[in-house]
Formats: C-alpha cells, sequence, structure tokens
C-alpha cells in the first residue's frame, strides 16, 4: 500500500511539477536541474521502456536517444515509469528499480513542490469561499421629453460602477456571511466622456460624493435553529419585484423559505436617495410668461404625493416673493408656510426649506418602512404575492402611508409569462391617486433579464400606472417614471456571456401635473452591462 501511494504520489508530482513548467522551459526545469550527459546509460533504459508502453501522458518528443535532456526532464520519464511498473515485464521493472535510485533526489524534490503546489490550491480554494468580489459597470442614457418644462428632450449620460465583496464568517457564526457594496457614479446632461463625480442628497439634507459610496451593508445568515434566513444592517429587502418598494433600509429582515411558500418580514429606516422618493411641487417660473405660475406644480418630476392645492402669490404683500395662498389672494405667514414645507404639505417626502427649491432644500427626516410578504407556487404555472406596508415620512403631515400590494404571474408558455400589480394606498385626500396597477407580457424576463448567457434575448410590453400614494419607493421607472402612466416596451440582449445591452421606451401621461396640455410624457432608455 506505501509503494502504490508513492508511485501515484510520483506521478502526482511529476504531473504538477509539467503543468508548472510547461515543456522543460528554462525558467524552471532547465535552471533548476544540471544535464544529464551524453552517453548515460539512462538514455537506453528510458528508451526501452517508452517503447515497451510504460511511459504514458507524458510528452517525449524531445526525448530521442541523443539530445541531451535535464535530470528534471529525465526523472518526468521515470516518475511515468514508475506508475505504471506493475505492467511491467521483470526486465524493465529492475530497469525502472535502477532508475528511481539514480534518480531519486529530482523525484523527491517534484514531490515536495506537488505538495507545495498543492497546498497553494487548497490555500487559494479556502479563500475563494469564503471571500468573493464579483459588480458590474453600467453606460446608459437617458432620453425624455416633459412637455410641461421645454419641449427639447433632454438627456442624461450616466456612467455607473458597483463593486461587491461576500465574506464568511468564522465557523463558530455558523452559515453567517458579511456582504458590502460600493457605488461610483458619474453623470452629465452633455455628451458621452464628459460625466463628472455625481453628489447626491440622502435622507433629506446629507449629501455625499458617489465615489465607492458604501451602498450596503449587512451580516446575513440563519437563525439558529429557528428556520428563519436573516439580515441585519444596510441592506435591500427585494420583495414583490420592487413595485412599492425598492429602496435601501437600515435595519432587520427575516425570511422563511418553504416549498410551495416563502415568509418575508423587515423594518427599519428607510435609506434611499432623496431624487428617488417624492420631491414634492414648488412655485414654478413661467419663462414665456416671465413670471411665477398660480399653482404649485413639478414639471420635471411627477413622483409627487397628496397634498393641499395652493396658488403661489408674488405681490407687494409677499414682498415680491413666491408665497403659499390657500384662495389666491392672501399669503399664508413665514411660519405657516415652513410648517407645511417642513411636513410635506406639498406632496414630499422629505422636510422642505424652500419653496423655490423643491430639490437642493431637504432637512433631515426619519423614514420608516415596515413589511410583511408572502409568496407562493399554487402550480408550476401560477404564482401569487401578498403584501403590506407601513411607511411614515414627512408626507402626509407625517401620517402613515399604509399599503396593500398583490401580484400574480402565469405562465402561458415556456417562455411567455403574464404579470399583474395591484397596490393600494390608504391616502385619498386632495390631488391624490393611490391605486397603482401594472400588466406585462414578458418573452425570457421578468422584466429583467440575467445576463450569463451569450447571444439571450428577451422583451416585454406592458401598461404600467405608477400612482405615487400608491407605493414607498417604486422600483420601476426606466421607461415609465413614478408619476406617470403609459405603455412601455423593453428588450434586453446578451452580446457575449455578461455582457448585456437594454433598450426601453416609454410613452404616456403624467398624473401629478396640473396643466392641461402639458401632461405628454415619453421617454428613450438604453444602456451597456458589463458583469463580472
Amino acid at each position: 500500500m506505501e509503494k502504490k501511494q508513492r508511485l501515484l504520489g510520483v506521478l502526482a508530482a511529476a504531473m504538477a511539477f509539467a503543468s508548472l513548467s510547461g515543456s522543460a522551459s528554462a525558467a524552471t526545469g532547465e535552471a533548476m536541474f544540471a544535464d544529464v550527459p551524453a552517453g548515460h546509460w539512462a538514455y537506453a533504459a528510458v528508451a526501452q521502456l517508452k517503447a515497451d508502453g510504460l511511459i504514458k501522458g507524458m510528452s517525449v518528443d524531445r526525448f530521442d536517444g541523443n539530445s541531451v535532456v535535464t535530470r528534471y526532464q529525465m526523472a518526468q520519464l521515470v516518475a511515468s515509469a514508475l506508475a505504471h511498473e506493475q505492467q511491467a515485464s521483470a526486465a524493465d521493472q529492475a530497469a525502472i528499480e535502477r532508475l528511481s535510485h539514480e534518480f531519486d533526489d529530482e523525484i523527491q524534490a517534484m514531490e515536495t513542490l506537488a505538495k507545495r503546489v498543492d497546498a497553494l490550491e487548497k490555500h487559494q480554494k479556502k479563500t475563494e469561499d469564503n471571500f468573493t468580489l464579483h459588480g458590474d459597470f453600467q453606460q446608459t442614457l437617458e432620453s425624455h421629453n416633459h412637455a410641461g418644462g421645454d419641449t427639447k428632450k433632454s438627456r442624461w449620460w450616466a456612467k455607473e460602477l458597483y463593486l461587491n465583496a461576500d465574506a464568511k464568517l468564522p465557523k463558530v457564526m455558523g452559515d453567517w456571511k458579511f456582504r458590502t457594496q460600493l457605488e461610483t457614479k458619474f453623470g452629465t446632461d452633455q455628451r458621452i466622456n464628459e460625466e463628472e463625480l455625481i453628489k447626491q442628497g440622502y435622507n433629506g439634507g446629507h449629501q455625499y460624493n458617489e465615489l465607492l459610496k458604501p451602498n450596503l451593508a449587512y451580516f446575513e445568515g440563519s437563525l439558529g435553529k429557528t428556520q428563519l434566513w436573516t439580515r441585519v444592517g444596510i441592506l435591500q429587502p427585494w420583495v414583490q419585484n420592487g413595485f412599492v418598494y425598492a429602496a435601501n433600509l437600515r435595519g432587520v429582515m427575516l425570511e422563511h423559505y418553504a416549498k410551495n411558500y416563502t415568509w418575508h418580514a423587515f423594518g427599519g429606516l428607510v435609506d434611499s436617495d432623496d431624487n428617488d422618493l417624492a420631491v414634492g411641487a414648488g412655485a414654478a417660473y413661467d419663462e414665456a410668461a416671465k413670471g411665477w405660475k398660480g399653482e404649485i406644480s413639478q414639471p420635471w418630476n411627477d413622483n409627487v404625493r397628496a397634498h393641499e392645492s395652493y396658488y403661489v402669490l408674488n405681490n407687494e404683500a409677499t414682498n415680491w416673493q413666491p408665497r403659499l395662498s390657500r384662495d389666491g389672494k392672501t399669503p399664508l405667514g413665514e411660519a405657516e408656510q415652513a410648517k407645511i414645507l417642513r411636513n410635506g404639505g406639498t406632496g414630499s417626502d422629505n422636510a422642505k426649506g424652500d419653496l423655490q427649491d423643491m430639490f437642493g432644500s431637504s432637512l433631515d427626516t426619519k423614514k420608516t418602512v415596515y413589511g410583511i410578504v408572502y409568496d407562493r407556487m399554487y402550480s408550476k404555472r401560477f404564482t401569487y404575492s401578498l403584501g403590506a406596508y407601513r411607511y411614515t415620512s414627512a408626507a402626509y403631515n407625517r401620517e402613515p402611508l399604509y399599503v396593500g400590494e398583490a401580484t400574480f404571474d402565469y405562465k402561458l408558455m415556456p417562455k411567455v409569462i403574464f404579470r399583474g400589480t395591484y397596490a393600494q394606498g390608504n391616502q385619498h385626500g386632495e390631488n391624490s391617486h393611490s391605486r397603482g396597477w401594472m400588466a406585462d407580457l414578458m418573452w425570457n424576463c421578468n422584466p429583467w433579464m440575467p445576463a450569463d448567457r451569450a447571444h439571450a434575448f428577451g422583451a416585454y410590453i406592458g401598461y404600467h400606472y405608477l400612482a405615487p400614494d400608491a407605493y414607498i419607493r417604486c422600483g420601476y421607472g426606466d421607461g415609465i417614471e413614478k408619476g406617470q402612466k403609459g405603455v412601455e416596451i423593453g428588450a434586453y440582449y446578451n452580446l457575449t456571456n455578461n455582457f448585456q445591452y437594454t433598450l426601453k421606451y416609454g410613452f404616456g401621461k403624467s398624473l401629478t401635473y396640473t396643466y392641461s396640455g402639458q401632461r405628454q410624457r415619453d421617454k428613450l432608455y438604453s444602456g451597456f452591462f458589463w458583469y463580472f
């Protein structure tokens, strides 16, 4: 048994050493071992072993019985013969035994090297198993037309890089691991390759440069024997395809997976870019009329929640500054207007400090979310999901928004799925849009498509009604944006493995912009996505 193990070890050593050195390169074998002199008896012995078929799996093209080879090369050939010694005749076995003694030091050196290589491979595998790094790079273009503003199409070029790292925790922690994501974002409204580093506002008034900004950072693993999968930290609780909630969360999420159903429950603080939440309406300046419009509005962003109707005054009584008014005649006092802006009274999730700048005047605003979702696979063709959510922000005078959502997928054909989504919120006040829904027909996508298979193609078409009071932070918006309704079509094509091109187009109307004839919306979205 010991001899057999030695033979296998010698062969493994020879093959490992050969794989490292190629075909006797000067950098390995020839530099490490002296030549075997011409006329040495080993040449004739190895030639006979080769003729008898005992040297297998080794390249012996350079060995012709005359060329001078290194002791390293000779040791490789001897190792192969040793591994097949049981098939040898008595004469060949004697030759193999004599050769093994002659080149024993070289074979031992190869075994030692093989062990080192094996240890390195095991260490590398352990490192790969315990730590992984992956990510994606995106080059995108958004071209949209909001008839309520400048009728010329505006464009936004963006470059984004996401780096994801996963690290297993020590075994004493069971199957727990730590996951993080760093994001970098550049953008411009000029032209491609002129993008500049973006500085974004988060959670009301907190400005961050988007250069390797920590986006996700959480621990996840099973909670003892409870069969609950747990995540704690800054995470994204992706549920129900992201219609009601698709923002990050500073909190905890618990999940239970069974054969045909899954439960999800989560809660904590919302962690989101301010512009991805409801921005609210404000005083809008009419360039043509050279004056402030008489009602608050948001010509560039339709994601405005329910709010009271106000007029905008700009006269001697307001010191020629835009001021809110309920009747169009009497301006509100400064304190009352400030209270309305602080409490989302113009449809914003964040407290505001300025009626004229609804994007740049966000104030620190605490936003909380709690949700519970039940997914079930009813059959191989039909699945459904039910969810309930509670959200608090500055909106609705800081009263909570409750949302219920139901979704279903029905497989019409092997690659064709029809998806229906309906969500309703409890805020039914003035200017509210509390019922949102979508109907999508999808081919080979859901509606996103993985990029791991070269030349795969997917497409969808749907009608989206993205009502701002029926979601918290909607994950849709590449074609039909939040606060709009209309038709959206999209297609995906994988140019190679992990390299995808995406094209989407939406055309419809604003749900929240108040000026008739200026509610038309259309948007083209395209991008290249490289995953690594």
